[in-house]
């Protein structure tokens, strides 16, 4: 009796331990797509925190290429565009992950950043400096927003 009672309680313990390891995750979501001309705003979907309540989401992305032309290393701004329909603010972590030809990542950036409450067109880059050729064999970027809270 007392070795199934210590196995059940084994378990509750295990599973409040996962749940407390990820109770900071609210919600992950992804989209690819190809690497956009600089300059050229790009619509995102699937970018996302829903709720029957509201929407926190970035909705679209401009990329601009901040170094001289051909200079190494390449320095990039990915400029994302939020909205927020919720009364309190929502934080998001992306990550942009660069993919050749073959899908193979080949670089990334990520940074963290809070989506005012209300928002509706609110900006904020993600910096990135890659090696030149990278920038060059870069086709696809996958493109991560896991909301935190």
């Amino acid at each position: 009796m007392f070795e199934t009672w210590s196995r059940a309680a084994g378990a509750v313990l295990l599973s409040l331990a996962a749940g407390v390891a990820f109770a900071s995750l609210m919600q992950h979501s992804e989209t690819t797509i190809p690497v956009p001309a600089a300059g050229e705003a790009t619509p995102l979907k699937g970018l996302s925190y829903k709720s029957s309540r509201f929407e926190a989401s970035i909705t679209s992305l401009t990329v601009k290429v901040t170094s001289a032309e051909g200079a190494d290393p390449a320095r990039v701004e990915w400029n994302f565009t939020a909205s927020n329909t919720d009364g309190q603010i929502h934080r998001v972590e992306m990550q942009v992950r660069l993919m050749d030809e073959s899908g193979k990542q080949i670089g990334w950036a990520t940074g963290k950043y809070p989506v005012r409450a209300g928002a509706r067109g609110e900006t904020f880059l993600i910096p990135m400096k890659v090696k030149a050729d990278v920038w060059r064999a870069a086709k696809k970027a996958r493109i991560f927003a896991d909301w935190i809270s």
